[in-house]
């Protein structure tokens, strides 16, 4: 009795707390002194924050620059920093092929559930996986599929110049551009991949706050990205309910994913009432999928894949389409070498009045390179995009990375590998393009759709829309930065970019 007695005598509530910090105590102290000195990858550089905790990077990505200070740690370190206990960075663009080898699969930083609770093929962590539904929807991105789809574009660009001559020609008023560069992005991918356009355009705003929405919501998903496999565990427990976007919810992806809905239903019944379809469209081109079975594709994949569409389809574009802006206008002389060009081209009947997307690339070799220098200088995702490192594993610069060690690139950084690009690799200069030979090689290590077997499947429409639509922008338009508004910024939430405060006013071209 007396044993027993001593012993609940001790189970005070003080006790008990104390050896609760006790325990906690010695996890955070196991865990510093074990990935710090006794871990696989301890040999290789970094900060030692970095080195113990996945707190370091999750706190640089909220405070939105993680991609300033993970290319201020390759500059100090070398190619290759250690920025989580388990996750390496590399910057050396020699290594893609590695680190994206097609045999890797994703880590669970590609946790699900931001934009739905059903995987689109961004999410799908297994290359076999992602292999298998690659074959069933890559045909309807072919480039021959979009091709037939350009006049579809071409219609979006003419209603946005009417527009902007309308709202700012016309008055002269100042805007914002960022968001109009966003209006015909969102109006385009819409149009050509599911039948109607939202209508920023028509209505010269964010339509239901989806824009906004959609940014406000990136920094939740950089969080849960980078607190794997924790945010895992929590998708097990009742706050799943919390980290799953629905339809119902107030946000800009809630708004998207009615938007959606309502699309996919009233196809749905288009079909069952035997309604002929005449246009093409990636969703009807979607639906009529099959496997190698011959079954259609599940119906909540197809939702999926249109919400992800919908969502990178438009916001990246939109964010090149602002970029593209600021450098030319911060670079007068390549700005006025591109006019020139594009005037040249148009005297001789080179391109069309709405500019051919093989007329581009044939005649305006300058605005091909001012389109392909933007997106290197300022990819729309300056993210790090992890994947497990596969069989027997990887050396890297004397180091070992073990098989299943986490491994990452970042576009911001690769982009500017000097051993690539040279000692001016942080300047604009899209003259760099027009050498046949080296812009082999920066198509060759270019990571602004990804890279290897995971590139992104909406990268043609991309690329015609920019091929397009900046071009005809520059050509009807003389764009004027305006002095006494907030000065332009490039915005990183959760690791996609956006521009904000893009002041213009424009006038009309002779």
């Amino acid at each position: 009795m007396g044993l027993t007695e001593n012993v609940l005598s001790l189970l005070t509530v003080t006790n008990i707390i104390l050896s609760l910090l006790v325990y906690i105590i010695y996890k955070i102290a196991y865990q510093i002194v074990y990935y710090r000195f006794f871990h696989p990858l301890a040999a290789f550089p970094g900060p030692f924050w970095a080195s113990v905790t996945r707190l370091w990077i999750t706190s640089e990505n909220l405070k939105e620059t993680e991609y300033l200070t993970c290319h201020e740690l390759s500059k100090k370190y070398g190619p290759v920093v250690r920025i989580t206990p388990t996750l390496l960075l590399v910057s050396d663009h020699s290594k893609l092929p590695e680190v994206y080898h097609r045999n890797a699969d994703k880590t669970g930083h590609y946790i699900t559930g931001s934009f739905g609770e059903t995987e689109s093929l961004f999410n799908m962590r297994s290359h076999k996986t992602h292999a298998v539904f690659r074959k069933h929807v890559a045909g309807p991105y072919s480039f021959t599929n979009i091709k037939k789809m350009e006049p579809l574009i071409d219609a979006r660009i003419a209603e946005w110049s009417t527009r902007l001559d309308e709202s700012f020609v016309k008055s002269g008023k100042a805007f914002d551009f960022s968001w109009w560069a966003v209006y015909m992005a969102y109006d385009i991918i819409s149009e050509i991949g599911f039948g109607a356009p939202f209508g920023f355009i028509e209505n010269g705003e964010d339509i239901g706050g989806l824009i906004q929405g959609f940014h406000d919501g990136l920094p939740a998903f950089g969080l849960l990205a980078r607190l794997h496999p924790f945010t895992s565990w929590v998708k097990t427990t009742f706050l799943k309910k919390y980290l799953v976007a629905k339809p119902e919810d107030d946000s800009g992806i809630g708004v998207l994913m009615r938007f959606r809905d309502r699309l996919i239903n009233e196809r749905i019944q288009d079909i069952k009432s035997e309604k002929k379809i005449e246009r093409v469209d990636l969703l009807q081109m979607l639906l009529e999928a099959r496997t190698d079975e011959g079954k259609p594709l599940d119906l909540e994949y197809i939702r999926a894949e249109v919400l992800l569409v919908l969502l990178a389809g438009a916001d990246t574009t939109g964010t090149a389409f602002q970029a593209m802006i600021q450098f030319l206008l911060e670079n007068p002389k390549a700005y006025e070498r591109m006019m020139e060009e594009i005037d040249e081209a148009s005297r001789k009947g080179l391109i069309s009045e709405m500019p051919q997307y093989d007329e581009v690339l044939e005649h305006l070799p300058f605005y091909v390179g001012c389109v392909r220098e933007t997106m290197r200088l300022c990819p729309s995702a300056p993210n790090i995009f992890p994947r497990y490192v596969p069989e027997p594993g990887l050396e890297l610069y004397g180091k070992f990375a073990p098989a299943g060690t986490e491994i990452t690139c970042n576009p911001y950084l690769v982009h500017r590998d000097p051993g690539l690009y040279g000692d001016d690799a942080e300047l604009f200069r899209p003259e760099r393009w027009l050498d046949v030979e080296r812009a082999k090689l920066y198509n060759k290590y270019n990571m602004a759709f990804g890279y290897g077997s995971r590139v992104c499947l909406g990268r043609d429409i991309a690329m015609m829309e920019l091929f397009k639509g900046p071009l005809q922008f520059f050509r009807s338009y003389k764009p004027v930065s305006v002095k006494d508004k907030p000065e332009a910024k490039f915005v990183v939430k959760g690791g996609v970019g956006y521009w904000r405060d893009l002041w213009l006013t424009i006038s009309k071209r002779p």
